[in-house]
């Protein structure tokens, strides 16, 4: 069985293009176009010599990058194993289907409104099948350099629950502690780089928030690593900061 994780937030991206593309942009397979098949919006699972993703099957411009599966990208592990040796569109996955209903962008949308931000794509035999969940820990975007993804480990030891939005020239990395009384902020990093550019946090206290700023990888590391896990609970009903951290310091 072969098991690939790929960050929620990249597919939807991708899904959602090809669901609104116009129907001359959406290409078939090779073997769509010899059994002269209607073709309609769908994912695709390609593994060539950059790694293994899911893509979509427009033309249409504005296309978001591809959605690498976690360890399989250009920086990643080798993906030459999976399914053999050639590169090639492994499966296509339909965003809907008409014979049955079943919507696959639509489950996708109602997943992340849940909460959930990873796919898991499961192949067992010839069967492919998807499923969603939330990871502690979200599939990062392919590119990172080891000491970005080092602040982005440090945060997660932070207890902050870490949210990817990716882009093509910028990632944001936004953080949250698990409770309401705790901080948030965001990381910026350059998508061709890898590096962190900057980072904010936001400090809650009764009186208003402090927002402290830093640039560069050393200054970012430097403001994570003097964050302490937050006492708040999820679902805090303390009226405020300071009624909250009491309540800590209680138990």
């Amino acid at each position: 069985m072969i098991t690939l994780k790929f960050a929620l937030n990249e597919v939807l991206d991708i899904a959602m293009h090809s669901a609104v593309a116009p129907v001359h942009t959406l290409r078939a397979t090779s073997d769509q176009s010899e059994n002269g098949e209607d073709v309609h919006a769908t994912l695709w699972w390609v593994r060539d010599s950059s790694g293994t993703y899911l893509t979509g099957n427009s033309t249409h411009k504005g296309a978001p990058r591809d959605a690498f599966a976690e360890g399989y990208g250009p920086d990643g592990d080798d993906a030459s194993g999976i399914l053999g040796g050639n590169s090639r569109v492994i499966d296509a996955i339909p965003l809907y289907e008409p014979e049955t209903g079943a919507c696959l962008h639509s489950d996708l949308i109602r997943a992340q409104r849940d909460g959930h931000n990873t796919l898991l794509l499961m192949l067992d035999g010839e069967r492919v099948e998807l499923s969603t969940f939330t990871a502690s820990k979200p599939v990062a975007p392919h590119g990172l350099t080891a000491y970005t993804r080092g602040i982005v480990d440090l945060a997660a030891a932070k207890e902050l629950r870490l949210t990817w939005k990716t882009g093509k020239a910028k990632h944001l990395l936004r953080l949250a502690a698990r409770g309401p009384h705790g901080v948030k902020g965001h990381v910026v990093i350059g998508a061709r780089s890898g590096k962190v550019l900057r980072a904010a946090i936001a400090y809650p206290s009764d009186h208003g928030v402090v927002e402290t700023t830093a640039e560069g990888t050393n200054d970012v590391r430097a403001l994570l690593d003097g964050l302490s896990p937050s006492p708040c609970p999820p679902g805090c009903t303390a009226p405020g900061v300071n009624a909250c951290f009491d309540r800590a310091l209680q138990k």
